[in-house]
């Protein structure tokens, strides 16, 4: 039930800032206005495919309508993807009914969404496309924390001296040299997280049993194994 509760909450977590309300893009290109982030701010997701990506353009479309067109200012956002992957784009939509409206992303996963668990630093700084648009967790040294634009920035720090930039959007008490695990979307070579904290090791029988000792445990083990062998014979 725990385990089910921390998924659950991991999962409620992703969905509160990276994936938002999905809106087709039918919808999009039917009442862009409805839509439109340039009076009201707003952000929304989008599911589709890459029908178009360079250094200068990028397109996507759900089969239902004329594609939408992507901002790729931010091109570090889109490595690792390919024309015809299937992505979801969290961002604005900036309607110009005299131009081109466009989406300006602020994350961009691949769909459906993809967990890669705890991986090391050092293959995710190795690989950067590999793990580009995916959950991932690390685990690693806390070597800088600032707050600034209502979130913290925070270097993480392997054994081996690889580092990786955190985008933490939170509250946190964490400090420099602090053992830390953090869960998040990797995206343009940040990590982008709702979920920080120290790394605890597996708890032991001692501290889940408060004065059980290693000795009073062998004690234990051995009368049980007497008892159960006792019992086998009285059988």
């Amino acid at each position: 039930m725990a385990l089910l509760l921390l998924s659950c909450t991991a999962t409620c977590a992703y969905a509160s800032m990276f994936e938002l309300e999905i809106v087709p893009i039918s919808k999009i290109n039917e009442d862009p206005s409805v839509y439109d982030s340039t009076m009201a701010y707003r952000k929304i997701s989008v599911v589709g495919n890459i029908t178009e990506l360079d250094k200068q353009s990028a397109t996507i479309d759900d089969d239902t309508s004329d594609p939408l067109k992507i901002d790729i200012t931010k091109i570090e956002l889109f490595e690792g993807f390919n024309v015809s992957d299937q992505i979801m784009v969290t961002g604005e939509f900036i309607y110009d009914p005299l131009g081109d409206s466009i989406l300006t992303p602020s994350y961009v996963l691949h769909y459906p969404t993809q967990d890669m668990g705890l991986v090391n630093i050092s293959d995710v700084v190795t690989d950067t496309a590999a793990y580009n648009g995916k959950y991932i967790t690390v685990t690693g040294n806390l070597t800088s924390i600032e707050t600034s634009m209502g979130r913290y920035t925070v270097i993480v720090e392997d054994e081996e001296g690889n580092t990786l930039k955190v985008f933490f959007y939170g509250s946190t008490e964490l400090e420099v040299g602090d053992n830390t695990k953090v869960i998040g979307l990797y995206n343009g070579k940040i990590l982008h997280s709702e979920t920080m904290g120290l790394n605890k090791s597996p708890l032991s029988i001692s501290t889940l049993v408060p004065g059980f000792s290693s000795l009073f445990g062998a004690i234990a083990i051995l009368s049980m194994a007497l008892l159960l062998k006792s019992k086998q014979r009285n059988d």
